[in-house]
């Protein structure tokens, strides 16, 4: 295999690893389909499960009148939140590996769809 093929393999890996999508941005390969798949479909997990979790603190917040609810529904979200977001990493990094372009579930559809209105507003 050519060392540009390792290197699309790489960063396309590391493209769901949360923040790591933005060295894809800037790499001599960002133009690959491959590559602009993968950190297209890493950009949208990160920025998903960030509103996620922003959403759990604000849940966990207002709870936090209510005593004892919060630390369990708090506990709850938040491993909910965390397991899905490392099984999603899993099969991202899984089919980057393999240079397959499947679509995360729940995630796939708005990475597509982020990549067509970004392809169609340049020159």
């Amino acid at each position: 295999m050519s060392e540009s093929n390792d290197n699309i393999r790489f960063l396309s890996a590391i493209s769901y690893i949360p923040m790591l999508f933005i060295v894809g941005h800037f790499a001599v390969e960002k133009d690959n389909p491959d590559l602009r798949f993968h950190k297209y479909q890493g950009a949208v997990l990160c920025g998903g499960f960030a509103a996620l979790y922003l959403l759990d603190m604000l849940i966990v917040l207002i709870l936090s009148f209510s005593g004892g609810l919060q630390s369990i529904v708090g506990f709850l979200l938040t491993s909910a939140i965390t397991l899905a977001y490392a099984m999603l990493i899993g099969f991202g990094v899984s089919s980057a590996l393999k240079f397959e372009q499947k679509q995360l579930p729940f995630i796939g559809f708005f990475a597509v769809r982020l990549r067509e209105t970004r392809d169609s507003h340049k020159p």
